[in-house]
């Protein structure tokens, strides 16, 4: 009995310190998990930021774009007709440059000017529907451009009186 007795004392200490070596070492797990998760979380915001400020820098030149150059003319009554060189030269390229990260409505309507460009180009020749089409199609671009704006504003409290 004095053996077990002194075997329990001897083993006593040795327990007690191995369970507050796994206590301790799952308490510091934990702490430096959910550090590590709070910086990767901060540091995806700060990219998304980033990105965010990218996709805005795109549209505000497209904004420019369409400030400076009248790309929409109108040649009489209903009938307009759409700069296809200036789209092409101007605004295009800019958008392909970054084109991964303008928002999915704003491809679309990229996409379906490109299109109906390219079926003017094998045609070659447009008529005043399609340039009608194409007019309409870039003012719903510079709409959407302008939504997208409005909302970082809003989102980011930019400007609000």
């Amino acid at each position: 009995m004095k053996d077990i007795l002194a075997f329990l004392n001897a083993l006593l200490p040795v327990l007690s310190g191995l369970g507050g070596a796994y206590i301790g070492g799952y308490f510091t797990r934990k702490s430096q998990h959910d550090l590590l998760t709070k910086e990767i979380a901060r540091e995806e915001s700060k990219e998304k930021r980033k990105e965010a400020i990218e996709t805005l820098l795109i549209y505000n030149q497209i904004i420019k774009i369409d400030g400076e150059d009248l790309l929409v003319t109108f040649v009489g009554g209903s009938q307009v007709e759409f700069e296809i060189n200036i789209y092409q030269d101007k605004i295009r390229p800019m958008i392909y440059e970054k084109f991964h990260l303008i928002h999915k409505d704003v491809a679309d309507v990229i996409k379906q000017i490109d299109d109906t460009i390219q079926f003017c180009n094998f045609h070659e020749e447009i008529t005043y529907e399609e340039h009608r089409g194409l007019a309409d199609d870039y003012n719903k671009l510079i709409r959407i451009i302008q939504n997208h704006i409005e909302n970082y504003r809003n989102q980011n409290n930019v400007f609000i009186n």
